[in-house]
């Protein structure tokens, strides 16, 4: 999305991300039969941030397998998605 600030010439516009934060399960360890990160949704109320699309480092592909779980897949290509659906 873009914002800009209509209050001042000089201001620019802005691009902006809308992020889902979700917290990782088992600390981050890799999952024993899949081999991918799990996480899932926050316990506190601060899961969705909007900020600067500059300071996103990159994307993930993540897959859900219910009760607001997912995992990350962390190899992002045809073969792997294939196999998932």
């Amino acid at each position: 999305m873009k914002i800009r600030n209509v209050l001042s010439a000089a201001a620019g516009v802005r691009q902006l991300a809308l992020l889902r934060v979700l917290d990782p399960i088992n600390s981050g360890s890799f999952h024993l039969t899949s081999e991918h990160t799990r996480v899932g949704k926050r316990r506190n109320s601060r899961e969705m941030r909007i900020v600067d699309i500059g300071t996103v480092f990159g994307q993930a592909h993540v897959i859900p397998t219910g009760e607001g779980q997912w995992i990350v897949n962390h190899r992002i290509d045809l073969l792997t998605f294939n196999e998932i659906y």
